[in-house]
């Protein structure tokens, strides 16, 4: 499993469509679509994620989550909530991950494992 993290806008989507060279109609938005596409871009939408059932079906998927962590912490209690909870999730991706990007002005930067051994 792959995982690209970087704020909204930063590139993250296209990067890893031209890196691998797939089309935008193999990207999954849900959970139920991920077991069986190659991308699953909007990960910070589902911050209680069964990590485990998705890798176990899709071992070798790239997952895409926007950086919720960064900038003014929300007034309200459900906000940061959900900021935590999907802080916690890319903290345990990141863990099981063999490779971690991190996307800025549409520049990747490797935290974790080889850029070098994209598909």
């Amino acid at each position: 499993m792959i995982l690209i993290i970087g704020g909204a806008a930063q590139g993250k989507l296209d990067y890893v469509l031209r890196k691998t060279g797939y089309s935008p109609d193999q990207v999954a938005h849900t959970p139920e679509d991920a077991e069986h596409l190659p991308i699953f871009d909007g990960v910070e939408g589902w911050p209680e994620l069964d990590e485990e059932a998705l890798l176990a079906a899709n071992p070798d998927i790239i997952l895409i989550c926007d950086e919720v962590g960064c900038g003014v912490v929300p007034m309200d209690p459900a906000q940061r909530a959900w900021r935590e909870a999907v802080g916690r999730l890319c903290c345990r991706l990141a863990a099981r991950a063999e490779r971690v990007e991190r996307m800025f002005c549409g520049l990747s930067m490797t935290l974790k494992g080889d850029s070098s051994t994209w598909n």
